[in-house]
C-alpha cells in the first residue's frame, strides 16, 4: 500500500501535545492509508500515546532536542536546528514525507518553509489560505491571505487567485471558481491603489474568472469560490468572522437556556441549532494550507484543540491525496 504521510511537529502549540496526539489517533483509524511521523520529544510523545491506549505500525518518531515556542522570533529557526518544527520540515524537503503540518509559531515557520522548502517558479510569496463555510449547503469559500504577508503587490494577488482556483478545481469539485477581490466597496474604482491594479490585473487574466470587488459581510455568502487580498486585510477579515460567529452561537446557547420554557422549547429543534453551530464553528474548518510551496505545509491555531487538529490534519491528507502541488504547477505554468 502507498501511504499518505504527514510530519506532524506537535511541539510548540499552546495546549501541549495531547490535543495533537488524540487528533492523529482519529484520523488514523479512519485512513488506513495513513501514516504519521510524529516530531519532537520522542519520551513524551510515546508516554502520552501510553496513557492514550494506543499504538500503531503506522506511526514513527524523531526525536528533537529542541521546540520553538510562542513567544520567539522569526530567525529563531535558524538558532534552533533541531527543533521539532525545522525537523519536520526537514523532512519534507528530503521526500521522507509528504507534507508538514504545525500548531507553532506563525513566523518561523513562514520563515523556515520559504528557506527550506522554497516557493514553486513564479510565486514570489506564498500565503495562508484557510476554508471559510458560507450559507450554501456543502459550499466553502476560499480567503487569502490571511496572514503570510502583511503587503502584496497586484501580481501576488494574482498569483494567489490562480492557486486558490486550481486548489477550488482540485479538492472543492468546483468546475469555474469565482474569485472576488476584498474591498470597501463593489465598484472598480474603490480601494487603495493596490486594490484598483489589482482589480484590472484580475479582470485580464484569461485563466480568472473574475467576480469583481466583494465586501467583507459577503464572505460567507457563497456568492464567490475564492476571495483575495493582502494578509493583514485577510487576517482581519477572517479573525473578526471568527470572533462574530462564536460570539453569536454563545449568545443563541445563552438565550434559549435562559428559563425553563426556552430549554423546553429549545429541546424540540436542537438537531438544527447542532447542525448551524458544527457548520460555522471555526474549529472544524480550523487550519490554513501555505500555498504556492513546493511543498505541502499546513498550520493549524496556535490554540487547537482535539477538533482543530483533526481538521487540519484531515485537510492535510486531502491535499495529499489530490496531488495539489503538482496541479498547482500546471496552473501556474498555463498563465
Amino acid at each position: 500500500m502507498d501511504f499518505k504521510t504527514i510530519a506532524f511537529d506537535v511541539m510548540g502549540s499552546d495546549n501541549g501535545i495531547n490535543p495533537a496526539l488524540e487528533a492523529s489517533i482519529q484520523l488514523l483509524k479512519e485512513k488506513k492509508d495513513l501514516k504519521i511521523i510524529f516530531v519532537g520529544n520522542e519520551e513524551e510523545i510515546k508516554k502520552t500515546l501510553t496513557k492514550l491506549k494506543f499504538s500503531s505500525d503506522r506511526i514513527e518518531f524523531l526525536n528533537t532536542t529542541q521546540s520553538i515556542e510562542m513567544t520567539d522570533g522569526i530567525l529563531e529557526f535558524r538558532r534552533k536546528k533541531d527543533s521539532s518544527m525545522v525537523r519536520a520540515i526537514e523532512l519534507v524537503k528530503e521526500g521522507k514525507a509528504d507534507a508538514v503540518t504545525t500548531g507553532g509559531a506563525t513566523a518561523p515557520y513562514i520563515a523556515a518553509c520559504h528557506f527550506i522548502i522554497k516557493e514553486l517558479e513564479g510565486v514570489d510569496r506564498p500565503a495562508f489560505m484557510p476554508v471559510i463555510p458560507t450559507i450554501i449547503k456543502n459550499k466553502v469559500t476560499l480567503l487569502l491571505d490571511v496572514g503570510a504577508n502583511l503587503e502584496c503587490t497586484p501580481k501576488d494577488l494574482k498569483n494567489f487567485a490562480l492557486m486558490a482556483s486550481a486548489y477550488s478545481k482540485i479538492v472543492n469539485d468546483i468546475k469555474n471558481p469565482l474569485v472576488g477581490l476584498l474591498n470597501i466597496g463593489e465598484e472598480k474604482s474603490k480601494g487603495l491603489e493596490l486594490h484598483r491594479e489589482a482589480y484590472k490585473v484580475l479582470s485580464d487574466s484569461k485563466q480568472i474568472s473574475f467576480y469583481g470587488n466583494i465586501e467583507p459581510r459577503y464572505i460567507t455568502s457563497g456568492i464567490v469560490d475564492v476571495v483575495v487580498t493582502d494578509g493583514y486585510t485577510g487576517n482581519v477579515a477572517l479573525k473578526s468572522a471568527e470572533g462574530m460567529g462564536k460570539n453569536l452561537l454563545n449568545e443563541i446557547k445563552t438565550a434559549l437556556t435562559k428559563n425553563i420554557f426556552r430549554k423546553l422549547a429549545a429541546l424540540r429543534l436542537r438537531k438544527a441549532f447542532k447542525e448551524v453551530s458544527a457548520k460555522f464553528d471555526y474549529k472544524n474548518h480550523a487550519g490554513a494550507l501555505l500555498i504556492g510551496l513546493n511543498k505541502i505545509a499546513f498550520k493549524s491555531h496556535g490554540s487547537s484543540d482535539k477538533r482543530s487538529f483533526y481538521a487540519t490534519l484531515k485537510m492535510t491528507y486531502n491535499a495529499i491525496s489530490n496531488d495539489v502541488v503538482n496541479k498547482l504547477k500546471e496552473a501556474l505554468k498555463d498563465e
